[in-house]
């Protein structure tokens, strides 16, 4: 009997750990397939620098790769890069296409942007399946001395926000009146009202509480009587006070077991301030000391006795002191200690409450959002339990690390930053001179690869700026390491991301910082529920919309549409809509400003037709992750960059090579709209006013009808039961209402009242951009408050208007060369941007070069060089050449 009982019993053990075996492969099952239908997407930009002012372009190339191997993605064929004003709207939106992982463009910034911190934001439409906050964003500071030309400096003094302006010579700007706003974080409109500069030309406006963190808009003249405006990023608090916040490794101090505790010491703006920190136990005894560097994280192994709370002692780089309490210790539980010293494997020590000690089994999980590198298990039956994996078996980037119960229930989640260099691109540079004079030819060799790759090609790009005319330090701005292998994968600001990869890796920063703001990307025990996305990936421009039955919902089954360009009505493409009356138009490929006409018919050749083409969204403006990286007073701080460039511009329009800037004086108008003026909001492709004749609204108002107003004073057109026909042979005219191609007998419905303009082309000049449907000359007709008032009356038949944004068509960099007989050169070269070369391909045996010529001004000169191979290995090199 008692053997029974132990068989039984062995049998049931066996059964059960076949099980939860079972369920553990099934849970990684599911994770791999969630990961092969939702691959993550990453976006990286090479930008040419950080710093701008207005006048200049952002040069820009985009890497797209997927997953933590950075191997070249092949699932989005366009980008969106857009520009981000302070105020938080985008002031530039561009669409690129993407080949094979790659895209270049540039974003011109004009005359009239606000001086501040600016963003660049860049995504595919297949990322928007996951959270914003995995978009590219990167900070850029942004001047103006085109027609600003003020300075200002901004502080909290006492209860007073108080701001001083002054002209760029340093000349107060006294007795201005100054209006200003205060828009809450919300939107919400907190104060408006005016002050006047004093003779230092100062004001003061008074601070509140519910004021912190909104934004100051402000607006004035300048001496040259141009409407300036500025905006101003109020602080966080009226008492501004740095702080430490703890970060137990693995979440938790368990008590009666050494733990790994991390801190982050900030100051009021956000950023980090170096500091040391002393813990103490309850008795009073010295139990740790941690001392953080520059950016105020560091961490340190302290034993926890008992649930006694413990207290920190913390003082600040600013001679400041905080006690704070650390927090409160748990008996019942796990923690984690994390060994990333060794460089063959990576050690995970998993301590257990004795309540846990229980032996049920313990997995430990090495992942990548869901992608799963390594996995083992143990029985919880000690107090702690050593595991480990081979790093050869792990990719370079940030992975987490899984502690499962026997449930699978995730009990720790710690992500580590793992780099095999020989993982990493070889990358070499060479210059041919370290030292070179002005207006000399530089050469760039580069290598990439070993001779035992079997494919040496690498995908690069390289910028070439003048560091010594820049006030920011570009070893610390983001580059593609640690924006691919790290930014992309933590949540929140990272000050500073390229000091983690300046010189050699800084392994142990890198830790600190995942300890206090590491994340994972994906629960690794969700249901993992296999769906078709939001957002399916773009591989061309595409136009869809649904045909619906006339005046009603329900669609218009197998309707045949064309869609044609209006600039040129021969390149028209038919399709047909399904039976939901869905259809779609793909594979296009245009540039932007492109309008295109959609004519539809149902299965009997009537046109009685409602056309419905959705517009294209963006996602939404969120909170800027980087916010702490937002600066005021930008022209003040850039004061040298914003003279130099006003001096280089000053040259380039000397040459004709660049437009002067025109302040334009903000005037009230008080007379009378002109007559014969075409609305603004005119659909003629010629552009408002581009016209043989124009019927204003003040010409309409004694009618009662359009036909009775326009019958006999448009010139060439004869109206014959309602419908305009031209006198030059005797045609139907086209009739366009706010866009709209509509039948040409409606006029008689419309009430001239509600018409703002009638345009009427009929010469070639203006009707040759519609094509066939201008042959006969064409009535534009735009009402006073869009389409509103008349589609009430009047709902066109078969035929829409659209103007999708195309791609962008991309400048290319001027390139001067200072060689005899040369036309492209600079009479004042005073470029900070020297060169920018997007489209480096080394050949089979990974070799390349690129040349440039120096400018007119000495310095240091930096070469960047970035990119990566189709193994998706990443390379970065850094060249510097001293100009005499």
């Amino acid at each position: 009997m008692n053997m029974k009982r132990l068989l039984l019993l062995c049998f049931l053990t066996l059964a059960t750990a076949s099980i939860k075996a079972q369920d553990l492969q099934g849970l990684l099952a599911k994770i791999n397939a969630y990961q092969d239908v939702h691959p993550i997407e990453k976006l990286y930009l090479h930008i040419d620098k950080r710093t701008y002012t207005a006048g200049e372009s952002i040069w820009f190339k985009t890497y797209t790769t997927v997953g933590v191997d950075n191997l070249l993605s092949n699932i989005s064929n366009i980008a969106y890069v857009e520009l981000i004003s302070p105020k938080e709207d985008v002031v530039s939106s561009i669409r690129i296409p993407i080949i094979t992982g790659f895209g270049i463009g540039d974003i011109t910034l004009a005359d009239t942007l606000i001086e501040g911190t600016y963003r660049i934001r860049a995504y595919t439409n297949w990322m928007r399946n996951d959270s914003a906050i995995y978009f590219f964003n990167e900070n850029i500071q942004v001047s103006n001395g085109r027609l600003d030309n003020v300075l200002s400096r901004s502080y909290l003094d006492n209860n007073n926000y108080t701001i001083q302006l002054q002209d760029i010579q340093g000349d107060p700007l006294t007795a201005e009146t100054i209006r200003y706003e205060i828009i809450s974080p919300t939107g919400k409109n907190l104060k408006r009202g005016r002050v006047k500069t004093d003779d230092q030309g100062q004001l003061e406006i008074p601070f509140k509480d519910e004021y912190t963190e909104s934004k100051l808009l402000i607006s004035f003249s300048n001496k040259a009587k141009a409407q300036v405006k500025k905006i101003f990023k109020l602080p966080k608090a009226t008492v501004l006070k740095n702080n430490i916040q703890f970060f137990p490794e693995g979440g938790n101090l368990l008590v009666g077991s050494v733990n790994k505790i991390a801190i982050k010491t900030l100051k009021p703006d956000g950023l980090g301030i170096a500091s040391q920190t002393i813990m103490l136990t309850a008795t009073g005894d010295t139990a740790a000391t941690i001392k953080t560097n520059t950016l105020g994280m560091g961490s340190v192994p302290l034993f926890i006795p008992s649930t006694e709370p413990m207290v920190a002692y913390t003082t600040f780089d600013d001679g400041t002191t905080v006690k704070t309490e650390l927090p409160k210790p748990v008996i019942s539980g796990y923690n984690i200690q994390m060994n990333n010293g060794n460089s063959d494997k990576l050690f995970a020590q998993v301590g257990v409450s004795p309540d846990k000690q229980d032996g049920s089994e313990i997995y430990f999980v090495a992942q990548y959002m869901g992608n799963v590198y390594y996995a083992s298990k143990q029985p919880a039956s000690k107090p702690e339990l050593i595991f480990s994996v081979p790093k050869t078996d792990l990719p370079n980037g940030i992975i987490t690390i899984s502690i499962l119960n026997s449930t699978l229930e995730p009990v720790i989640e710690r992500p580590v930053f793992i780099y095999n260099e020989k993982k990493a691109l070889p990358l070499t540079a060479n210059i041919d001179t370290p030292t070179s004079t002005k207006r000399k030819k530089i050469t760039v060799s580069l290598e990439t690869g070993n001779p035992s790759d079997s494919i040496r090609n690498s995908i690069l790009s390289a910028s070439v700026v003048n560091s010594s005319k820049l006030k920011d330090s570009s070893n610390v701005a983001s580059n593609i390491l640690s924006s691919l292998l790290m930014s992309a994968d933590i949540k929140g600001y990272i000050e500073t991301p390229g000091y983690y990869f300046d010189g050699e890796i800084k392994i142990n920063d890198i830790d600190n910082l995942l300890l206090t703001q590491g994340w994972r990307k994906i629960d690794i025990t969700p249901s993992f529920g296999i769906s078709d996305p939001i957002f399916p990936p773009e591989k061309s421009i595409s136009i869809k919309g649904q045909a619906r039955k006339l005046g009603r919902k329900a669609p218009a089954p197998k309707a045949n549409m064309v869609l044609v360009p209006t600039h040129n009505f021969m390149e028209f493409i038919d399709t047909v809509a399904n039976e939901e009356g869905y259809f779609e138009f793909n594979n296009l490929f245009f540039p932007d400003s492109i309008k295109f006409l959609v004519t539809a018919k149902d299965e009997k050749g009537r046109n009685n037709i409602d056309i419905i083409v959705p517009e294209e969204t963006s996602p939404s403006i969120g909170p800027n992750k980087n916010a702490p990286g937002e600066q005021n007073n930008v022209n003040a701080t850039f004061v040298d960059e914003l003279i130099h460039s006003k001096k280089y511009f000053s040259g380039l329009e000397a040459q004709g090579l660049m437009e002067k800037s025109i302040a334009i004086q903000e005037v009230i108008v008080t007379a009378q709209r002109p007559r014969h003026k075409a609305s603004e909001r005119s659909a003629n492709l010629n552009g408002p006013g581009n016209a043989d004749q124009v019927i204003s609204a003040e010409d309409l108002e004694t009618c009662t009808t359009l036909e009775m107003c326009l019958n006999g004073r448009l010139m060439g057109v004869m109206f014959r039961n309602g419908i305009p026909y031209t006198t030059r042979g005797g045609g139907e005219m086209q009739v366009i209402l706010d866009g709209m191609y509509v039948e040409n007998d409606m006029l008689s419905m419309i009430n001239p009242m509600d018409v703002q303009s009638v345009e009427v082309l009929r010469n070639v000049n203006y009707t040759a951009i519609y094509g066939s449907y201008g042959g006969n000359g064409l009535i534009i007709i735009t009402s006073k408050s869009g389409a509103d008032a008349m589609r009430s009356n009047y709902t066109p038949k078969g035929i829409a208007t659209v103007q999708p944004k195309g791609f962008h068509i991309q400048k290319t960099f001027y390139k001067p060369l200072y060689e005899p007989n040369s036309e492209t050169t600079l009479n004042q070269d005073l470029r900070t941007t020297i060169h920018w070369e997007p489209n480096i391909v080394t050949d089979e045996h990974g070799k390349a070069a690129f040349d440039f010529y120096t400018s007119d001004e000495a310095g240091k000169y930096l070469i960047t060089i970035e990119g990566l191979d189709f193994n998706g290995r990443l390379g970065r090199q850094t060249l510097t050449v001293d100009v005499q």
